[in-house]
């Protein structure tokens, strides 16, 4: 069910407020969004896809996120698509911003921790890199999405809520 989900009325708020601003909506996709983009050309990743080349989202990137994906990237059940890893890396490092966290910056806010821990680092990046969103296809990462908007700002749903959010700013 929550893979389906819809975006919420908070949400399509939040995403009219984002259209207001000057500067594009800053979003942290996690791996299995990245794979839909990169490997499957998932359709409801497509205006995704499209909205980072027009550069109306801004695509943030941590360290380890982009660790992971190289590493994801060369599984084997993705051998048969013949991606090519290099390149595909090189089009996410084009269309991401990388987050660097200053070794002298204040200690961040504590974060609720995910059940999956290999998926905290997308929740750290999203706060560290002040996204406006988290998109996610973890349904433990999603379990997180009404806290972390009523502490920490920032929202996170699926990409099939996220891409009918996209529409909004169109």
């Amino acid at each position: 069910m929550l893979q389906n989900a819809v975006a919420t009325p908070a949400d399509r708020a939040f995403a009219e407020h984002l259209d207001t601003l000057a500067t594009p909506p800053r979003v942290v996709l996690d791996t299995n969004v990245w794979i839909d983009l990169l490997v499957f050309d998932d359709p409801v990743a497509r205006p995704v896809r499209d909205a980072l080349v027009e550069r109306r989202l801004t695509a943030l990137m941590a360290p380890r996120c982009r660790d992971e994906l190289a590493v994801v990237l060369t599984y084997p059940q993705f051998a048969s698509r013949e991606i090519d890893n290099a390149a595909a890396l090189a089009w996410v490092d084009a269309h991401t911003h990388r987050i660097v966290v200053p070794d002298d910056a204040a200690p961040p806010a504590s974060l609720p921790l995910c059940r999956d821990r290999d998926d905290q680092k997308f929740l750290e990046a999203a706060r560290d890199g002040h996204a406006h969103w988290l998109v996610s296809k973890d349904k433990a990462v999603l379990k997180l999405r009404s806290r972390v908007a009523r502490e920490f700002g920032f929202r996170i749903v699926t990409a099939s809520a996220f891409t009918s959010l996209l529409a909004i700013g169109r």
